[in-house]
């Protein structure tokens, strides 16, 4: 470089020390503390009374106050920062925060401009290297502001003054790294880094909906330590409030909806509908749960919750096929894929299902089946309230009589005196009172001493087999039960006799009190109903309990489970036939009366299985049950036409042209008691078979296919046999699945609802209904395996 050029560079540099240094001798703010020390008039009496009696005006306050809009440049070096200069006036107002950790300077050339020099990265020469850290400020601060409270080394400020707190002892994540100044190697990030903030919020609301927690459960301190503790970039990617959530989860309903649409469109078979109504406990909402049930495109059984909405207004059988209209429009079942219904008892249910089945141009009676558990539930109420004259099988003027004795009996009976007792025990006094009188009753060995003390089970009418899982559990402990009864016995007959002494009057007790309380008779007698509803608790059981196979809750298991029950009932009845109960030493007849009463409940809805084919078709249509109704039915030959009769009309839908009618097969029936036994015994082929050889495939399969064993795989999973036989029967296949993917029982609404009930605690009483029924099914269709796409977890939320 020429010499000349040099010494103008130097004279240059000079002229700008020069400068600088008389810009810092005489400033715009050493001119206004100049002025403000000069003596000041004195304060009035307002003023001083306004202050601290130990303060000093001058001396206390103008530093703090001078502090709020003087600018601070302590270790700037302004020859790294040529183009800038101080301001020419200090703030009006109260600086912001973010001059606590940089410097507010202004433009040489344009004094109205006015910057922020991070302190940090201006004494690392961030700056200087070309980094962040210089931002102007003239009109807003929230960039330069965003830089200060970045997670990285030298910053994570807040405007509260208080830095972000550091991980715990020994939790490590790559942003604390980084803020100690640790390097990470490329390698390491690219595999650990990048949270993933959409994966984990859905995970946080899955496990939210299907743990049923309280939707501000993310606000709670407790959650935020934990997932502080955790990772703190989990407890930056939660939300702030609850309303995000709720509308997080709405969103998540959206978004599944057209992906339930899609799988129902695509099932194997018809949609299958049960539906129940359900009120709240404080009685201010009424909820409709809907369930659909198929075989999805896997060949796999589902039995999944689409809907629960509200039902305003009244609870008629017209509201609610107007609720299930809107339904099927909303998932796109069209009247080709409406299947069966399968529902309880209730009056209003008939009516919504003659009103839909009209809309699509179906026989009502066909496409109605009853639940299969709330009949066997019924039976079972019957047996140990019920009433039928016709059971007591005495003239009708002794029926009256018969009538109120059976009655008295229910009280004061031991069934009745056993209900009372248990549900008595319902406060904290009483169920202590029963756990010692286990200690103190029952002496077991010491190695069962820790699970000696058994709780009771309450009876409710409306829990299916509640009755007989509190006998049988009562029976478990009689020692302690009667110790029980005859403490309050004492009692109250102690009490009685202070009353009587002192002229006072009675206390109201329960008639248990006032009886012997239980013998070993009436232990017996317990035992006995028991065994009489221990059939329709296994019958509960293979109903209820629809599994992914199909071998249980299935329709094909209602012919032969009632048929099971009515014979064990007739065995029972046929045991009293020759004992003459007017005797004065004769047994008592309690016992075979409700047993005739629950067999004939259970005989009036076993006669109404011939109002829909789609019992029949599950049966004989079962790898397993081919053969039941043609031996199970050999004498009563009217049966059979008739169902065949319905079965080929049926049969005709899927094949295309009118199927014949066969003849019946016949085969000698023996009775057995055993509940399993009395099925198998009409499950094997009959010994002949005379019907003629046909080309369709329903006679084909009956005549070349063998009817395979109970424990026989395809018999476990009828589904996976007709899937399997699909190519060599593929219009009786279709038919197959369809009949034999139809629950049984409506049981599925009922958990739903127990459910709800849960979600509803008092904490959530005020949830929407429309919150309400999303939270459910977001957690039902989550269950079943509707997850989002891994390649969605990269996006946003507005792809929701």
């Amino acid at each position: 470089m020429p010499q000349q050029s040099k010494k103008i560079t130097r004279d240059s540099k000079r002229k700008r020390e020069s400068s600088i240094k008389i810009s810092e001798s005489q400033t715009f703010e050493q001119e206004l503390r100049d002025v403000a020390s000069q003596e000041p008039n004195a304060p009035s009496e307002s003023v001083d009374a306004a202050l601290p009696s130990n303060a000093t005006p001058h001396e206390e306050c103008d530093e703090d106050f001078d502090e709020r809009f003087e600018d601070n440049f302590d270790g700037i070096d302004w020859k790294r920062l040529p183009e800038f200069m101080k301001p020419l006036r200090t703030q009006k107002h109260k600086k912001s925060w973010i001059y606590r950790h940089g410097y507010r300077v202004c433009l040489r050339s344009n004094p109205d401009r006015i910057y922020f020099i991070c302190r940090y990265c201006h004494q690392h020469k961030v700056i200087d290297a070309g980094g962040q850290g210089r931002y102007e400020v003239t009109f807003s601060t929230s960039t330069a502001a965003a830089h200060l409270q970045a997670n990285r080394r030298g910053h994570n400020h807040s405007p509260s003054g208080v830095s972000k707190s550091n991980l715990l002892p020994g939790q490590k994540t790559l942003a604390g790294l980084t803020m100690n100044g640790i390097i990470i190697l490329q390698d390491v990030g690219n595999v650990m880094g990048n949270f993933n903030i959409q994966a984990f919020r859905l995970a946080a609301v899955s496990w939210l909906v299907e743990n049923n927690h309280l939707l501000c459960e993310f606000e709670t301190p407790a959650f935020k330590a934990l997932m502080e503790a955790a990772n703190p970039e989990a407890l930056n990617a939660l939300w702030k409030n609850h309303q995000s959530v709720t509308q997080y989860i709405v969103r998540l309903f959206d978004y599944f909806l057209p992906k339930v649409r899609n799988e129902l469109a695509q099932s194997l078979t018809k949609i299958y509908i049960s539906f129940d109504g359900w009120t709240v406990k404080s009685g201010k909402k009424a909820f409709c749960g809907v369930v659909a049930h198929y075989v999805d495109i896997n060949g796999q059984l589902k039995d999944l919750p689409i809907a629960l909405p509200q039902l305003s207004g009244s609870h008629s059988g017209e509201r609610i096929a107007e609720v299930i209209h809107q339904i099927f429009e909303k998932f796109g079942i069209s009247s080709a894929k409406v299947g069966y219904f399968v529902l309880d008892n209730a009056g209003p249910n008939n009516t919504a299902v003659e009103l839909i089945t009209n809309t699509y141009g179906f026989n009502p009676k066909h496409r109605r089946l009853c639940c299969g558990s709330h009949t066997i539930n019924l039976v079972g109420q019957t047996i140990i309230f019920g009433i039928d004259k016709d059971s007591f099988q005495n003239e009708l003027s002794q029926a009256k009589v018969e009538e109120q004795l059976l009655n008295e009996w229910r009280k004061q009976g031991p069934l009745g005196i056993l209900i009372d007792v248990l549900h008595y025990i319902c406060t904290p006094q009483q169920y202590d009172l029963i756990r010692n009188f286990q200690k103190t009753e029952v002496v077991l060995p010491s190695s069962q001493e820790a699970s000696k003390s058994k709780e009771i089970v309450k009876p409710v009418i409306t829990r299916w087999n509640s009755f007989c899982a509190a006998f049988e559990r009562a029976t478990e402990m009689p020692q302690a039960l009667n110790a029980y009864i005859q403490y309050h016995i004492e009692k109250n007959r102690t009490n009685e006799a202070y009353r009587r002494a002192k002229g006072l009057k009675l206390q109201e007790v329960p008639l248990w009190m006032k009886s012997d309380g239980l013998t070993s008779q009436d232990w017996a007698v317990i035992t006995q109903y028991i065994q009489v509803l221990k059939p329709l608790k296994e019958a509960t059981s293979r109903l209820e309990g629809r599994g992914t196979s199909g071998r249980f809750g299935i329709i094909h298991e209602i012919i032969p489970t009632f048929e099971a029950i009515l014979k064990a009932y007739e065995s029972l009845s046929e045991q009293y036939t020759s004992i003459n109960f007017n005797e004065a030493d004769a047994l008592e007849d309690h016992l075979v009366i409700n047993v005739r009463a629950g067999w004939k409940k259970l005989r009036k809805y076993y006669e109404k299985l011939d109002d829909s084919p789609a019992y029949y078709a599950a049966t004989i249509l079962h790898p397993y049950y081919k053969y039941y109704c043609d031996n199970s039915w050999k004498k009563q030959p009217g049966w059979l036409e008739k169902a065949d009769a319905q079965f080929q009309e049926l049969w005709s839908e899927y094949k295309g042209e009118p199927g014949k009618q066969s003849p019946p097969i016949q085969k000698k029936a023996k009775i057995t008691s055993n509940l399993q036994e009395q099925i198998d015994q009409y499950a094997n082929p009959p010994p002949v078979d005379p019907r003629e050889e046909q080309s369709d495939e329903f006679i084909r399969w009956k005549k070349e296919e063998p009817n395979l064993p109970w424990d026989h795989p395809f018999s476990i999973n009828p589904i996976s046999y007709w899937i399997a036989y699909r190519h060599k029967y593929p219009k009786l296949a279709q038919l197959a699945l369809d009949v034999l993917s139809i629950p049984a029982s409506s049981c599925d609404c009922e958990r739903q609802f127990s459910e709800v009930g849960d979600l509803l605690e008092p904490r959530r009483a005020k949830l929407s209904p429309q919150v309400l029924s999303a939270i459910q099914c977001v957690r039902c269709w989550l269950k079943a395996g509707f997850k989002r796409p891994p390649e969605l977890y990269s996006k946003s939320e507005s792809s929701l």
